[in-house]
């Protein structure tokens, strides 16, 4: 996720130089260290202390509380956004001490650690597959979702989280997603609107931006053939929707660009080498709040993924840990990282308390995957598909695009860089 480093322009003073560095840096720039307060932004919705408090369970910590727990996160803005959200109110409520440290998420970091000795890390925010990795090692904690808070209205935390959200060994803390973003000064007369459109060169003229992966890639091309969001993985095990999507992506065979770092398809767009891509939805915000580029998304298609809080397994503090998941995931809380960062949460009464950016006049929900109006077509991504089918795929589209009238090979496979966002 790491972001272009351009000056904020006009909406430096607005944000902060602090915010506005961190933010155009991106979470995986740097570490964050919180080891004391920090004055809270100012509320445009419902105000959080409105929650319902945990239940007993959650407040059910061990008798001497530490002074300080580890968490391990992603740094820059996306840590700058939990520290606003909710390591500093936690930080006041509890008295205790917050540090954050960055981590690259690999299955290593929570491998390396000497059985015999207690994690280095009290909490984590991991991926899906390498938390289902560690989870099935026995690297993380079972999780208590009884002692997760409920919503205003009383709606458990079970009910309340988007279906197949929750994890025996994690609870998600936000969605992120791939989205169809493209150049409104290459289509002024009529947008485009639809995953279809994207695929359509005669009524939509111009280069597009696709991931050499071919993740994203397959999963858009069927749902622009009219493969519904939760029959795409089932499809694409198949030779016949291998073939369906190879099919759909010919129509613009000649007028790709491939890009391998996630950075490349805002800067192919901003300078007009192509009109629509494939780019990852906090780097599409950054390019349109922060830079102004003159950028529009499709969500019609999007695919998401997920970031989830684990305890490490064996960890001293673990009541703790989970009183800070429990205090994260209220629905105001995570209602509020989202003002600050355009990532979704996934529960359904934190959708309704986004509201615009505390500092810039941007209603966030218009940036956030999992908003009612842009999560119509969102497929999730699946991991565990993609680890047993990734080879196979990533041959059959080498192929095709490297076949007669395919577009030239540049670059190269950097396919590990897609997982930065």
């Amino acid at each position: 996720m790491m972001r272009a480093r351009r000056p904020f322009m006009k909406h430096l003073p607005l944000l902060g130089a602090a915010f506005a560095a961190a933010l155009l840096l991106g979470p995986h720039a740097s570490s964050l260290a919180q080891t004391g307060p920090e004055q809270n932004p100012p509320e445009t919705t419902s105000d959080i202390s409105k929650d319902k408090p945990a239940t007993d369970e959650a407040k059910s910590v061990a008798d001497k509380k530490p002074g300080k727990l580890t968490v391990a996160s992603w740094g820059g803005a996306y840590s700058e956004s939990q520290k606003r959200a909710f390591f500093t109110p936690f930080q006041d409520e509890t008295g205790i001490a917050i540090e954050v440290v960055s981590h690259n998420g690999a299955f290593g970091a929570l491998s390396a650690t000497d059985d015999s000795e207690p994690p280095k890390w009290d909490l984590v925010d991991l991926g899906p597959e390498i938390l289902e990795s560690a989870c099935r090692d026995g690297k993380l904690e079972k999780m208590d979702t009884t002692a997760l808070a409920a919503a205003s209205d009383g709606t458990s935390a079970k009910e309340d989280f988007l279906p197949g959200m929750l994890h025996e060994c994690g609870v998600p803390s936000v969605a992120w997603s791939s989205a169809i973003v493209y150049d409104k000064r290459a289509f002024k007369k009529s947008a485009p609107k639809t995953a279809s459109d994207f695929f359509d060169i005669k009524r939509f003229p111009g280069k597009r931006a696709l991931p050499r992966s071919p993740k994203y890639t397959l999963e858009l091309a069927l749902m622009a053939d009219g493969v519904k969001p939760e029959k795409v993985y089932e499809t694409l095990a198949t030779n016949d929707g291998v073939a369906r999507a190879l099919k759909r992506l010919e129509a613009i065979r000649n007028h790709v660009v491939w890009w391998d770092r996630p950075h490349e398809p805002l800067k192919l767009l901003a300078s007009k080498k192509v009109a629509m891509a494939i780019a990852f939805n906090g780097r599409i915000f950054s390019a349109i709040v922060a830079e102004n580029r003159p950028f529009a998304l499709i969500w019609d298609g999007q695919v998401y993924d997920l970031d989830l809080w684990a305890i490490p397994k064996g960890s001293p503090n673990k009541a703790s840990a989970l009183e800070l998941i429990a205090f994260a995931t209220k629905p105001g809380h995570l209602a509020r990282q989202a003002r600050w960062f355009p990532y979704g949460p996934v529960r359904k009464s934190a959708l309704k308390l986004i509201g615009k950016h505390p500092e810039v006049d941007v209603n966030m929900s218009d940036y956030i995957p999992t908003s009612k109006a842009n999560f119509k077509r969102a497929l999730r991504m699946d991991a565990g598909w993609w680890k047993t089918h990734e080879y196979e795929m990533k041959e059959q589209l080498k192929v095709w695009r490297t076949g007669d009238g395919g577009s030239a090979e540049t670059g190269k496979d950097a396919e590990g860089e897609n997982a930065l966002r």
